[in-house]
């Protein structure tokens, strides 16, 4: 059971976290909707769409590692760090609310996601 709920997670995090970011790389007004920000900075929209750039190359290897089990480990570190630097900014900078609790929010269910996942990572290592 825990060879195929690994995969599973892996997938959870590619997709639901990662995923929705990244499609924001081809919608920029739905980016700047989900931000709360106006769609006429073209510097801050250009910073979040190359920030969404980066999602795409989080969900790719989220996928990867639901496939090799190799690279497990270091996508999931590498995912963690993302979800959690979000969240220290955000914290640090009082933006928890408004347009970015919900990003908040879902980053604490990756979080989860990756709890369980290094859990289920350590018991058959």
């Amino acid at each position: 059971m825990t060879h195929k709920l690994i995969p599973f997670l892996f997938y959870a995090l590619a997709l639901a976290i990662h995923g929705v970011p990244a499609l924001s790389v081809f919608a920029p007004q739905k980016m700047a909707k989900l931000y709360g920000i106006s769609a006429d900075d073209n510097v801050l929209m250009t910073l979040l769409q190359h920030r969404a750039v980066f999602f795409v190359l989080v969900a790719a290897a989220c996928i990867y590692a639901a496939h090799v089990s190799t690279a497990r480990w270091h996508v999931l570190i590498g995912t963690t760090i993302s979800m959690v630097s979000f969240l220290i900014i955000a914290i640090a900078r009082g933006q928890l609310s408004g347009p970015l609790a919900k990003i908040a929010y879902v980053d604490g269910i990756g979080l989860v996601i990756a709890t369980i996942l290094a859990v289920l990572l350590l018991r058959i290592n």
